[in-house]
């Protein structure tokens, strides 16, 4: 005959197995197997910690699993169980409840996440080649909480040796230049603008490839530029 649930059970929350059961693991390797099972659910239960929860639902989420699994919900210790030989059920129904919160807890943390406002667009363009580049790009400022980035994309750059790609803003004829960052190696970065910087002042956006030469001007070898529009 072979263990009962109930006692594997209760042996892999940490209670001591009595002599019969103890005698029939060393011998049999389905309830060893068995054992083993129930002990890394316990373990794997045990490594929940507050940082493993994404977001606090609302009352309104726990309350629905409150009133779901509030009828079915028995508190029973573990010397009760073993002497009342009640089927494993109530162990598994414990682990079920809290799959539930848990899920709830980060359906609700990914809801929410996803329903976080993106960026306002308060100007876009698009970056044409220019200089015998190939590629071209977009542009566009973006409004998140009061700070204004400039987000710049141009995929399909080749890779500069000796330099990197320095992202510019400049007035519309390109008389005057500000550089605003660098272009991330693969051709998409969001960058903040500086404080104060009067963005309708420059509506020109242009990427050129910079060298290591100490000179903080503009290389005058641009790839692509652009026009940013309401």
């Amino acid at each position: 005959m072979h263990c009962d649930d109930d006692d594997l059970a209760v042996i892999a929350l940490g209670e001591p197995a009595s002599p019969e059961v103890e005698s029939h693991l060393q011998q049999c390797a389905r309830c060893r197997s068995n054992l083993d099972q129930w002990s890394a659910v316990v373990a794997s239960a045990r490594t929940v910690s507050a940082d493993d929860h994404l977001i606090a639902p609302p009352p309104s989420v726990w309350d629905a699993i409150r009133d779901e699994v509030a009828p079915a919900a028995t508190v029973t210790s573990l010397d009760e169980a073993r002497r009342s030989r009640r089927p494993v059920g109530w162990l598994l129904g414990a682990a079920a409840g809290i799959g539930i919160v848990l899920g709830s807890v980060a359906t609700f943390g990914v809801v929410t996440s996803s329903t976080e406002p993106a960026p306002a667009i308060m100007a876009q363009g698009g970056l044409d080649p220019l200089d015998g580049a190939t590629v071209t790009g977009t542009a566009a400022l973006e409004d998140a909480d009061g700070e204004v980035h400039l987000h710049v994309t141009v995929p399909g750059l080749p890779a500069v040796e000796d330099g990197y790609y320095e992202v510019w803003m400049a007035t519309a004829d390109a008389s005057t230049m500000v550089a605003v960052g660098t272009l991330g190696p693969d051709g998409d970065s969001i960058l903040t603008l500086p404080a104060g910087m009067d963005v309708a002042d420059f509506p020109l956006v242009d990427v050129s490839v910079e060298h290591f030469d100490g000179d903080p001007g503009h290389s005058a070898q641009s790839v692509v530029r652009g026009l940013l529009e309401a």
